[in-house]
């Protein structure tokens, strides 16, 4: 049981920023302030092939972001969006992380909010460090933040690879 929960922890750890990354890329040209806008994020993730220890895959990112508020005030119309985004992945051997790998990538991404604007996001992941920034559009500037929720890989993927991964997070762009 304990090795379940370290390897659970561990994939929200390793596949929580990776979701993050591409799905919670913020809007704001120039230099945004921090607290700009706080959201839910349901993700999606598709790795083709399913990746494996020694192997790599595309990435495929879609998902929603609602509730999103500004603390600060600034961006009140980005109430929701909806995220698309690839990217590519490497993973290595790591037994007590979820599906037994530890997963590198990097790639891109676009937010279009319901308002009609849109946010470029660009992210990298280096278990178990994650980091996104906002380049261009709505929230141009911003740092993303991403605290995982839940993420649910594929079932069998200790065996036939990472295949998906639903992802449930409080994002932030600051």
């Amino acid at each position: 049981m304990a090795l379940k929960h370290v390897r659970v922890t561990a994939l929200l750890i390793a596949a929580t920023p990776l979701a993050a990354a591409m799905a919670l890329l913020p809007t704001t040209p120039a230099g945004a302030a921090d607290g700009d806008l706080g959201c839910q994020a349901s993700l999606n993730l598709t790795l083709t092939p399913p990746l494996q220890a020694g192997g790599s895959a595309t990435v495929s990112i879609s998902g929603d972001l609602t509730n999103c508020t500004s603390s600060n005030g600034q961006h009140s119309d980005l109430t929701a969006g909806k995220l698309a985004g690839t990217g590519t992945a490497s993973a290595t051997s790591m037994i007590l992380f979820p599906c037994g790998i530890s997963v590198d990538g990097n790639g891109s991404g676009t937010v279009t909010w319901a308002s009609g604007s849109t946010s470029d996001i660009s992210w990298q992941l280096s278990m178990p460090t994650f980091s996104a920034n906002v380049t261009g559009g709505q929230l141009s500037g911003d740092t993303v933040g991403a605290s995982i929720q839940n993420a649910q890989p594929n079932p069998g993927c200790e065996t036939s690879g990472l295949s998906t991964l639903a992802v449930q997070a409080q994002v932030t762009f600051s």
